[in-house]
Parts: structure tokens; sequence; C-alpha cells
């Protein structure tokens, strides 16, 4: 007998997998936040089912603010058809405004400035000044997928609008460089051929900054010891980017990324984003799927930026 074969992704269900793998990544992830590997493996041997509760008592199926930031600016390109920053920031705000339950210090001082009055302009920079320069987090490169979906087939956009989303909370340009890399990473998976561009994007980025080049090299070679999770950008860049290039499925990538623990709700998310590129919305498992409190949202905004993107 013939054994099936499974069909490939479409482009389409590329782009929902984008958005439902964040999703499913941040909600798998969430209750480790915080723990060590070691802990992590005590609690749950190896957690790869969606159990709820950690120091967010998130529920199960519930996401944190990965999935919350992320959904603001997929809903805002998809109603405005481009990048509109204050749209977006408002719709940050909104969301900040409704008290969630994990936001990082970054954000939380950006939009804290917002509120009291503070320009969108100088926010980001005040925040940065306030926090005393800290190292530069992940909070941007989690929800910025989106931008590598609205503007897949069209680089030079992909990459302005990765640095300018960015801006709109981390001064620091390491992190904008980071989303840049990853969107470029999006772009790659959506066609297959995340192996294969790592490497040219990495050549192509050093110029603008070495420390995200060196990242995605590193990726590429890295020993399981050399990786860990945390909220700095580049390390959670080099997790993502290595679980999914370890795994030979969704499952497989993010079980490896929450598993690492620290900011393991984050790791997820962004591992879950890449592979979900990779793999399309038919490879994340049915059982995370169902339990997606934010599904039918997620599905909407990722077809509605598949439209703008001319993806039939």
């Amino acid at each position: 007998m013939t054994p099936m074969v499974e069909p490939v992704a479409t482009l389409r269900e590329r782009f929902r997998g984008t958005l439902l793998g964040l999703a499913a990544g941040d909600a798998l992830g969430a209750p480790a936040e915080f723990l060590t590997p070691e802990q992590v493996a005590e609690r749950w041997g190896v957690l790869s089912e969606m159990v709820g509760g950690g120091v967010h008592e998130v529920a199960v199926g519930e996401t944190t603010d990965a999935t919350g930031m992320m959904l603001c600016l997929a809903e805002s390109l998809a109603e405005n058809g481009s990048f509109v920053p204050q749209d977006v920031a408002d719709r940050y705000l909104a969301w900040f405004q409704c008290n969630p339950k994990d936001i990082s210090l970054t954000v939380r001082t950006v939009m804290l400035g917002i509120k009291a009055g503070t320009s969108l302009d100088l926010a980001a920079r005040r925040a940065y000044e306030i926090l005393g320069s800290p190292a530069s987090g992940n909070a941007s490169m989690m929800r910025c997928a989106p931008v590598g979906l609205r503007y897949w087939n069209d680089r030079d956009r992909r990459r302005d609008i990765s640095l300018r989303e960015s801006e709109l909370t981390h001064f620091d340009r390491l992190a904008g460089w980071a989303c840049v890399a990853f969107n470029e990473l999006i772009a790659a998976a959506l066609e297959d051929r995340l192996r294969q561009e790592l490497l040219i994007v990495a050549a192509d980025l050093e110029e603008e900054d070495s420390r995200i080049s060196a990242t995605l090299r590193e990726a590429a070679v890295a020993e399981p010891e050399e990786i860990h999770s945390s909220t700095a950008v580049v390390e959670t860049l080099r997790a993502a980017v290595w679980c999914a290039l370890q795994a030979r499925s969704f499952e497989e990538a993010v079980v490896l990324a929450v598993n690492l623990g620290n900011d393991s709700d984050t790791t997820g998310a962004v591992t879950g984003a890449l592979a979900g590129a990779l793999f399309g919305e038919r490879g994340i498992p049915s059982r995370w799927l169902d339990a997606l409190v934010d599904r039918p949202r997620l599905l909407t905004a990722a077809d509605r930026l598949a439209d703008l993107a001319g993806v039939s």
C-alpha cells in the first residue's frame, strides 16, 4: 500500500498557522512562566498539554500579552489596510487599560507615559531613560508577526514597518532589528524556505546590527545546552529559531520552546508563530486549537491580512 502523503499547506493556511501558532505557544507556555527548566520538568515531566494556572492564573487556552498585543496590531493592519502608528498605539493603550494579566515592564512604562500625556514620538525614549537603559526586551518581537504577514511579499516595507512598529514601545534599536530579522524569517517560512534563507538573512543584517546577525548564525549550529529562554530579545530569537529548525512538527517545536521555562509564554509564542508559518494551520494539534480562547478572532485577523496581501 502506498503511504499517504500529507498535502503541503497552502499560503493562506500558513497565514492562519502563524497567528494561531503564536497564540497556541503563548497559552501552552503561560503556566510555566518564571519556572526554571528543572521546575517545569519536576511539575509536568514534559509540558505538552494546555493546563492553565501558573503565576498569572490563566485558564486553559487563555493567552497573555504576546497574543493580546499581536491581535491589536493585526486588527489595526487589517482595518486600516496599512500601518497607522497612532491607531496601533491607541489599541495598545485600550488593551492596557483593561488590566491584562501579563505585561512587560517596558511596555507598561510606555503605556503609563502615553496615558499621562506623553506624545507617541517621545514615549518609548522616556521609558528607556526611566528604566535605566535595560537590556533590550522581547515584547516588540513577540507581537510583530502580523507585519510579516501583511507585507510578506514586500521586503522593503516589511523591514521599514517592522522597525517603526517596534519603536512604538522600544527605543533600543536592537529590538527593532530583531523584529526585522524575525519577520524576514516569517516570510521565508511562509514559502517553506526557512532553512535555506536563515544564513542569507543573517548576512544581510550584518551591517545593520551584527548582534542580530550573530544570533541567527548561532541558532543554526547551537547545542541544546546553549539555548535559553529569557526576556532578552536575542535569547528569545535564538531559542525560537533553534526550536523551529530542530523540530519535525509544529508540536515538537513549541514543546521544546515552552519547556525551557523562564519567559516560556513569550518564547512559546515567538516559536509558535514561526512554526505556524512553516507547518500551517493543519500542523497545529487540534486539541490545542480547540482550547484556544480567541480562536475565531485569530482566524478572522489572519484571513483579513491574507486578503490584503493578495493571498488566494
